[in-house]
């Protein structure tokens, strides 16, 4: 879809909005992730991000912070999230899938 302005196309995005079931979860400030340094939560590609997701162990929202992930892949396509990174979050949004068919 494009949208003509001026003449030149313009392109049109679609920003799909957050999933309202699941909602961002509530931060106080003292979780793992506000501490740290964020390239311990966003690793360069290759990087298993093993110290952030052992730091979400301890953390008190990292089950919604899991669950807000898993239903926003769109917001949350990088980085370690809910104590997984990208390529987990999406075997396990496969996985149900494949449960569901």
């Amino acid at each position: 879809m494009t949208q003509t302005t001026a003449t030149k196309p313009t392109p049109v995005i679609n920003i799909v909005p957050a999933d309202p079931e699941v909602p961002y979860p509530e931060m106080t400030g003292a979780e793992p992730c506000r501490q740290g340094d964020s390239e311990d939560w966003f690793p360069e590609q290759g990087v298993n991000g093993l110290a952030a997701k052992r730091a979400c162990l301890s953390c008190p929202v990292m089950l919604a912070c899991r669950s807000w992930a898993l239903a926003n892949p769109h917001l949350a396509d990088f980085g370690i999230w809910g104590g997984m990174s990208r390529g987990e979050r999406n075997a396990v949004r496969r996985n149900s899938m494949r449960r569901a068919a």
